[in-house]
């Protein structure tokens, strides 16, 4: 396939994401952050291709049954839908990846102030949501795992009972602690006069791998599990909790009706994905998403089905000059 744009960090095809998906080759650490259709939400043709809300539903099933297997083991997985559907659409997502949270974008500077209360029959939501997943469906594996077998399989070996060592690490308060278990499992280290200990109270003959070595191979393991977990580099404490309050996008000339502001997509990309890993998109719209993963360091991946907004993806991604802020999202 060739790309409709493409640079260093960005491709951009041309097609529905169905017909698209199949035929990509990436490779590296691959995440998904998107904004499908919500399903007659906006007056457009690609928001109302369904007749029914199920019928929109098993299309979401299909398109992501066919991005999963371009996302690594460490994917963070990011859907946009609308207030009615996010329950829906998270249901959707469970089924196919590890659902983590269900984000409510509370949109600032709502027109809550124009709605007239005469005329509605329910509370209006000021919100968007965004299905937040993860690739994998197991927790990873303790980052000692190999070291905490050893010293399991020797205290065994020697008869010592758990009791016993674990009376020879008390808190300060003299009370039983979890050191043993926590090594045992591999959840970290002992210290260098802990394993002396440890292996003082099994006996000669045990525990006689050489301390350094075994600190040398926790520091692998240690980078290995690091490479392979999920990142999540939360910089900002305001947003640990799963509302977020960013602005919409003002208008200008050329936007796009769904366009997502560049605060959140930053927030989102910076929190979840590495520097120099892929974002796939497969519904572009304008490219803020191929924009924002570009200008931070992340490689991006587009599909947009509308050629006009292909071209307009194209002017904003060939501009050599960027401002985040600036060009909205």
């Amino acid at each position: 396939m060739k790309p409709y744009y493409e640079d260093d960090s960005v491709q951009l095809f041309h097609g529905r994401c169905e017909d698209i998906l199949p035929g990509l080759s990436l490779t590296g650490s691959v995440h998904l952050l998107t904004d499908p259709p919500y399903f007659k939400v906006k007056d457009n043709d690609w928001d109302n291709q369904w007749s029914k809300s199920a019928e929109f539903l098993d299309w979401m099933g299909e398109w992501l049954d066919l991005a999963k297997p371009h996302l690594s083991p460490d994917a963070s997985v990011w859907v946009f839908a609308s207030p009615a559907l996010t329950s829906a659409v998270e249901s959707v997502v469970a089924q196919r990846f590890r659902v983590l949270n269900s984000v409510r974008w509370v949109k600032q500077g709502s027109m809550a102030h124009r709605a007239s209360i005469d005329s509605v029959r329910s509370h209006i939501s000021f919100w968007e949501g965004i299905v937040f997943a993860e690739q994998s469906d197991d927790e990873p594996e303790t980052v000692a795992a190999p070291i905490g077998a050893y010293i399991r399989s020797e205290r065994e070996r020697s008869g010592v009972s758990r009791t016993v060592i674990q009376a020879l690490f008390p808190s300060v308060n003299g009370n039983t602690t979890g050191a043993l278990s926590n090594w045992e499992i591999g959840y970290n280290m002992p210290s260098r006069e802990q394993y002396a200990t440890l292996r003082e109270s099994m006996g000669e003959g045990f525990l006689s791998r050489d301390y350094d070595e075994l600190v040398a191979e926790y520091v692998a393991l240690r980078r290995e599990f690091e490479d392979q977990r999920r990142p999540f580099n939360l910089k900002d404490r305001k947003r640990l909790g799963d509302i977020w309050d960013f602005p919409s996008v003002p208008p200008y000339a050329g936007r796009h009706v769904c366009e997502k502001p560049v605060g959140l997509l930053t927030h989102m990309i910076e929190t979840t994905t590495r520097p120099g890993d892929t974002i796939i998109d497969c519904f572009a719209g304008s490219g803020a998403v191929l924009d924002v993963a570009r200008q931070l360091g992340r490689k991006a991946v587009g599909i947009e089905m509308d050629e006009h907004w292909c071209k307009q993806a194209t002017k904003r991604l060939s501009q050599q000059t960027f401002d985040l802020e600036a060009l909205g999202a």
